[in-house]
């Protein structure tokens, strides 16, 4: 048997629930179906655009998402959901009335399931045999930029820097940084491996940075002021100050 886990959030807010659903899977020595529900409205402020508009997942990205996801050995199926019975309703985190716009996106579903602190863990999951290559990776929703940081400042980059995202969010950043190239993957597996194997990864809070944070690859998390509720173990920017500090220590300006 396994255990039944439904999901009706963002892709980013989906591989951060993975944390949680290992530590289910452990305490009940069983494996996982993740039942992931499409075309779920979201409400944004006016001033965020989303890359899916209304909608938090659609099939484009449940297709995309699938081949990642069933790369973890705990991860037995996934799954739309249909109205099926399951064990762990992951958007009971929305219920409990804390802030979602602080803390650690990681731990939201300890307060709907206060159980799974018992083991719970942040270690990392997603692996790559790929060696370190000698570029770099750069993505940048247009949801949660933060204002104090420049871009530029990656023209001072002398190895290749690549662009993982839609059209739109690419033309924005190429716009900043000259000699970018828009890398286009097939699936998010695909992706990962292409994270991990960079010499670091830049990204604000979105998916790619949720892969990227699962990787444990050398990364830099663009911090949003107003909503800093992703916590990471690589290098952080709030300000230009950080950027430099974090490229520097990389030996990249």
């Amino acid at each position: 048997m396994n255990l039944k886990f439904k999901h009706s959030g963002n892709a980013g807010d989906i591989i951060y629930s993975l944390n949680a659903i290992r530590s289910a899977c452990e305490l009940n020595d069983m494996n996982a179906v993740l039942f992931l529900k499409l075309d779920e409205p979201i409400e944004l402020h006016p001033q965020f655009k989303h890359p899916l508009g209304g909608v938090m997942l659609n099939k484009y990205m449940f297709d995309n998402l699938k081949p990642l996801l069933m790369e973890l050995d705990f991860i037995y199926d996934v799954m739309p959901y249909t109205n099926q019975k399951v064990d762990y309703d992951l958007d009971q985190f929305r219920k409990v009335g804390f802030n979602l716009g602080a803390g650690d996106i990681k731990r939201w579903y300890l307060y709907a399931y206060p159980e799974l602190q018992k083991n719970f863990s942040l270690d990392y999951f997603f692996t790559s045999e790929l060696p370190i290559n000698d570029y770099i990776v750069v993505n940048r929703s247009e949801r949660y930029n933060n204002g104090q940081v420049d871009y530029s400042i990656l023209n001072k980059v002398e190895i290749p820097i690549y662009f993982v995202g839609t059209d739109t969010e690419f033309n924005l950043m190429k716009a900043k940084v000259w000699d970018l190239k828009h890398y286009k993957v097939k699936d998010f597996l695909e992706l990962k491996d292409f994270i991990s194997a960079s010499k670091l990864f830049i990204g604000n809070q979105s998916m790619c940075y949720a892969i990227a944070e699962q990787t444990g690859c050398n990364r830099l998390l663009e911090v949003y002021f107003s909503c800093p509720n992703v916590i990471t173990k690589g290098y952080e920017m709030y300000n230009q100050e950080g950027f430099e500090y974090a490229l520097k220590e990389n030996n990249l300006i």
